[in-house]
């Protein structure tokens, strides 16, 4: 009797072998492109900034036409026959343009320097002025914390000599302690924010933030600007008695409508004003915080 001795096919251990270089390929294929996709994220670092300041500077007060007389030499009071032709140049080089010879009032230049990044939006660089109201004197003194100017940028910035109105978004000023910026004579013509201060960059074609770019801060420390508002019959405002102390026209009288300015007590304690500029973007931060008493000391009340 014979004995039949059983033969494994051939193919099989083929077709298994086939099958098995498939599988570790196709495992060799999933792998290679987990580890191509596979990004390790690390977080961005936040911008940073130092500051420059420069003090005992003046600047023309460009927001507030009312501050401003036209171009030319004018004798006060003016001739009736003088009147139209000195208001339509004010509109002219007041109103409509910032060419005019404005009023001064002190400054000091907060001027950005040594950035970390040339990539920041103007839109996305908060300034805030913030108020201790227990520093503040009576009758403005107010145990709150209180913010007289809160605003990017790019929502303050102004051109001398090319800016003759606010950014549509451009912010008002509030309370620094009890004090009323905004209608501290009893009217609202110092509510917008270039009687505090304006942000001037270097390039007026440029949204982002750059070295050199500067915030001048206005110093209220002892005297008003003239106010030309007064001067005129044809000024839309010249008869209202409260922009017009004596009721009549004639000649330039000291800015009391609205106040300019730092208020004098932000230099009395280092703990009473505080100016803060914030990045918004991702990851946000504090570029600055910068007491206003180290700005420039006050020269009187």
């Amino acid at each position: 009797m014979h004995r039949v001795r059983l033969r494994r096919p051939r193919g099989r251990r083929a077709v298994s072998e086939v099958i098995a270089t498939i599988l570790l390929l196709a495992i060799t294929i999933v792998a290679g492109t987990i580890l191509w996709t596979f990004h390790v994220y690390t977080p961005t670092t936040a911008p940073t900034s130092s500051f420059i300041y420069r003090s005992g500077g003046s600047n023309p007060v460009w927001g507030d036409p009312t501050d401003c007389q036209p171009i030319g030499t004018w004798t006060y009071p003016l001739a009736a026959s003088k009147e139209l032709t000195w208001y339509n140049n004010w509109d002219q080089d007041c109103e409509n343009t910032v060419t005019g010879n404005f009023s001064s009032l002190n400054t000091t230049q907060v001027i950005f320097n040594q950035l970390s990044s040339n990539s920041l939006p103007l839109s996305e660089i908060q300034m805030t002025f913030v108020c201790n109201g227990a520093y503040a004197p009576a009758p403005y003194t107010d145990n709150a914390v209180t913010v007289l100017l809160n605003g990017s940028l790019a929502s303050m910035t102004w051109i001398p000599g090319e800016t003759s109105s606010p950014p549509a978004n451009a912010p008002y000023l509030g309370y620094c302690g009890g004090f009323d910026m905004g209608d501290e004579a009893g009217v609202a013509f110092g509510s917008l924010f270039t009687r505090l201060g304006i942000f001037v960059p270097l390039s007026n074609s440029s949204s982002v933030l750059a070295n050199g770019d500067t915030f001048y801060l206005y110093i209220h420390n002892g005297g008003y600007p003239l106010d030309f508002a007064c001067v005129s019959t044809y000024q839309p405002w010249g008869n209202d008695i409260l922009i017009c102390p004596d009721g009549t026209t004639g000649g330039p009288l000291l800015d009391i409508d609205d106040y300019h300015g730092a208020p004098p007590w932000c230099f009395e304690s280092i703990l009473a004003c505080t100016i803060y500029f914030t990045y918004t973007g991702s990851p946000s931060t504090v570029l600055g915080e910068i007491p206003v008493y180290d700005l420039t000391p006050p020269t009187g009340t």
